[in-house]
């Protein structure tokens, strides 16, 4: 019985990948073209990813409907509690699409503006530092270092104010693209003194909320903490983000407003289905959150915007996207808005390798010709002989370590 309702569902996830997407037009007539094959094709290519060490939740959604949901390797290796949909990770800099949203609502709600400068929010800002918007804020163009410090370290809010004001510029404020974390810090802490409330406490109310999302944020949910994936780098365990030192309900400011928060994939699946609404942002807000004022450098055609990198397909479509990452955690979010496909991965086994798991199923989808390679396996086994590969070719030259892989690979 559970085979055939299982069959059944399979095919009706089959069903409508071939409605939605096989022949459908979009912008400039251009056609998405797929086959009934290609969520088998996803799910193959996930089952081999699998088998070398993917460690993680995965959800395709079309449409706003999940064609694939569900987890590959386990939260907690020591246990064996496998990942699933409902698996809690870090979603790193994925956060920042957060504080971009809620600084947005603060405008919508006329309590500030993305032109206001920080001289409004902080005292003594230097000269150099005193035109810095929080538009500049929002799109990495201040000129401030990507951070001061590690994302778990102490540090008061005004010991971190006087670090970054007191930073040198890598650039004349607005004149170019650097990515700040710092900044992004600096705008959960203009949200708390413009709202009077926490940063989990606005997003919660403002955000998260109204899109359903009750499982999203640092420790306001209250999460069953038997859900939340414990992060492994290079398979030795790193442990969960909340077994960290945070500061009372948050991370330090090193890490709070740019990234940390929690969240499952069928979270973000909301918060994309509520972003196609005006029932979080108004048009007007979703104009200037994907299509900010560009610098006269800038085209519009691939920008960082307000906490999402935006650019045109060769479909001439739009993709709106970001990942995070702590170099144990990692979490892709792909937002195909005119073509209503949604990607969402996260893992808590961060491996390089897998970093391009978003971009290759998008391939899948969009390119009914497209073959993914499977990467190598990042475990001990391979990296033991990489390292002793690596080390030959050193001592004894680039023929002596040809020598020795050929015995290993006899088929060569």
């Amino acid at each position: 019985m559970k085979d055939k309702l299982a069959r059944i569902k399979y095919i009706t996830a089959l069903t409508i990948l071939l409605l939605f997407i096989a022949g459908v037009p979009f912008a400039q007539n251009t056609v998405v073209r797929t086959t009934p094959k290609t969520v088998r094709k996803i799910e193959d290519y996930l089952g081999k990813l699998d088998k070398i060490g993917y460690s993680g939740s995965v959800l395709i959604a079309l449409n706003g409907k999940p064609v694939i949901s569900r987890g590959y390797g386990f939260r907690d290796d020591e246990q064996k509690l496998k990942n699933s949909p409902d698996t809690i990770s870090d979603i790193g800099s994925i956060t920042k699409q957060f504080t971009a949203a809620a600084i947005l609502k603060l405008e919508m709600q006329g309590k500030l503006a993305t032109d206001d400068k920080i001289t409004k929010y902080f005292q003594n800002v230097p000269p150099e530092k005193s035109n810095i918007t929080i538009h500049h804020l929002l799109r990495h163009s201040t000129g401030l270092p990507g951070g001061v410090g590690g994302d778990y370290e102490k540090i008061t809010e005004a010991a971190f104010v006087e670090k970054v004001l007191s930073s040198k510029l890598r650039f004349p404020v607005g004149t170019r693209f650097s990515y700040s974390n710092v900044g992004y810090s600096l705008l959960a802490l203009i949200i708390e003194k413009v709202s009077g409330q926490s940063y989990d406490q606005f997003l919660y109310a403002n955000l998260w909320k109204p899109a359903g999302m009750e499982t999203t944020g640092y420790t306001r949910p209250n999460f069953d903490k038997n859900l939340i994936a414990v992060g492994y780098r290079t398979d030795e365990r790193w442990g969960k983000p909340t077994e960290k030192e945070w500061e009372n309900d948050a991370p330090y400011l090193h890490l709070k407003g740019n990234g940390g928060i929690l969240s499952t994939t069928g979270e973000l699946l909301k918060w994309d289905q509520a972003l196609l609404t005006d029932k979080i942002l108004s048009t007007k807000a979703k104009q200037k959150y994907y299509h900010p004022a560009l610098r006269e450098d800038e085209t519009g055609n691939s920008i960082y915007a307000y906490g999402w990198d935006v650019m045109k397909t060769d479909r001439n479509t739009r993709r709106v996207w970001h990942n995070g990452s702590n170099n144990v955690f990692y979490a892709d979010f792909y937002r195909f808005i005119d073509e209503g496909i949604t990607i969402i991965l996260m893992t808590n086994k961060w491996q390089n390798s897998f970093n391009d798991t978003g971009r290759i199923i998008s391939n899948i989808i969009f390119n009914p010709n497209y073959e993914p390679v499977v990467p190598i396996a990042d475990n001990g086994p391979n990296r033991a002989f990489t390292d002793a590969t690596i080390k030959l070719t050193l001592e004894r030259g680039m023929n002596a370590a040809i020598e020795s892989y050929k015995k290993r690979n006899k088929k060569i």
